[in-house]
C-alpha cells in the first residue's frame, strides 16, 4: 500500500509539472503495477505447478521473498518508467516550443537567425520567488568566476555580484515587472535569466548565465529562444543586451543568433569600476 501511495504522489506531481491529465496518468500507472503483480503471480504459480520451484504454493506466497517482485515493480515504475516519461515529455515540450517559435516568426525579417535546440537533458524554468531566491547569488558566484575570471578582477566580480544580486535588488525588479527565472537541468540549478519589457517596446535581456559544464548541450540556445519568444508574445520590436567587449565567446553566440552590434558604451558602476560593453540588438 505504501508503494502505491508513493507512486500516486510521484505521478501526480509529474502530471502537474507537464500539464497532463493527472487522474488518467495515476490510473494507468497503478494499473501497470497491479498488472505486473498478476503476471508475476501467474508465472510463479506455473513454475510451482510444473515442479520448477520445489515449494508449497501457500508457503511461498507467505514467504518474505515475495517482497522482491513488489520491490522490482516499484523500482521499474518509480525510476525507470518515471524517467522515461519525464524525458519524453521534456523533448515534446522543447519541440513544441520550437514549433510555436517557427509559426510565430514566419513573418519576421530574420526567422532563420533563431537556431534550433537539441537537448538530451530535462530542463525546466522556475520563476524566482521567496522560496528559491536564495539560489541566485551562489549561482552567480559560480558562473561569474567561470565566465569573467580572465576579463575582470576578483574584487570587481565580488563587488558587482553584491550590487546586482542582493535579494532586495531582485525583489525590487520583480515588483517592477522584471522576469527572473532559474533554469534547472535534470533538477539541478544550472543558470538563470533576467529580462524585462521596456517602455520603448523592446525587451532588455539583462542577464543570461549558464554553468560551463552545461554550455555544450544546446541549453544556452534554449534560454535565448525563451527570451525571444517572450518578446514575440509581447509584440516587442526588438531584444537588446549588453556584452563585455572582450567576451568573444558570448559575442559569437549572439551574432550567430541574428544580434547586431549597434553601439559601444561605457558604464560607471561605482567604486572605481566601469563596464566597457557593446550593445547588441535583434529586431523582431
Amino acid at each position: 500500500m505504501i508503494t502505491i501511495l508513493i507512486l500516486i504522489f510521484q505521478y501526480y506531481f509529474l502530471g502537474k509539472l507537464f500539464n497532463k491529465d493527472k487522474l488518467k496518468l495515476i490510473i494507468s500507472v497503478v494499473g501497470l503495477y497491479f498488472l505486473g503483480i498478476v503476471v508475476i503471480a501467474l508465472n510463479i504459480a506455473l513454475l510451482v505447478t510444473f515442479g520448477v520451484i520445489k515449494a508449497d504454493l501457500q508457503e511461498l506466497t507467505q514467504s518474505k521473498w515475495m517482497m522482491v517482485p513488489d520491490l522490482v515493480l516499484f523500482v521499474l515504475l518509480s525510476f525507470v518508467y518515471y524517467n522515461y516519461l519525464k524525458r519524453k515529455w521534456t523533448t515534446e515540450m522543447i519541440e513544441g516550443e520550437l514549433e510555436r517559435r517557427k509559426e510565430a516568426t514566419l513573418n519576421t525579417v530574420e526567422p532563420e537567425n533563431i537556431n534550433p535546440v537539441k537537448a538530451n537533458v530535462y530542463c525546466h524554468f522556475h520563476t524566482v520567488n521567496d522560496k528559491n531566491i536564495h539560489l541566485i547569488q551562489p549561482l552567480a558566484h559560480t558562473i561569474w568566476n567561470e565566465c569573467y575570471k580572465d576579463l575582470l578582477s576578483e574584487d570587481q566580480i565580488n563587488y558587482m555580484i553584491e550590487m546586482m544580486y542582493s535579494n532586495e535588488k531582485i525583489n525590487e525588479g520583480i515588483a517592477n515587472g522584471d522576469v527572473w527565472e532559474i533554469l534547472k537541468v535534470d533538477n539541478i540549478p544550472a543558470g538563470y535569466l533576467h529580462y524585462k519589457l521596456e517602455e520603448d517596446n523592446t525587451v532588455f535581456l539583462s542577464k543570461i548565465y549558464l554553468k560551463e559544464d552545461t554550455q555544450f548541450k544546446g541549453i544556452g540556445q534554449l534560454m535565448l529562444n525563451r527570451v525571444v519568444d517572450y518578446a514575440i508574445d509581447k509584440n516587442a520590436k526588438a531584444v537588446h543586451l549588453t556584452v563585455n567587449k572582450n567576451n568573444a565567446k558570448a559575442i559569437r553566440f549572439y551574432e550567430k543568433n541574428g544580434f547586431k552590434n549597434i553601439e559601444s558604451k561605457t558604464f560607471d558602476i561605482g567604486n572605481g569600476y566601469i563596464m566597457d560593453d557593446f550593445i547588441f540588438q535583434k529586431n523582431i
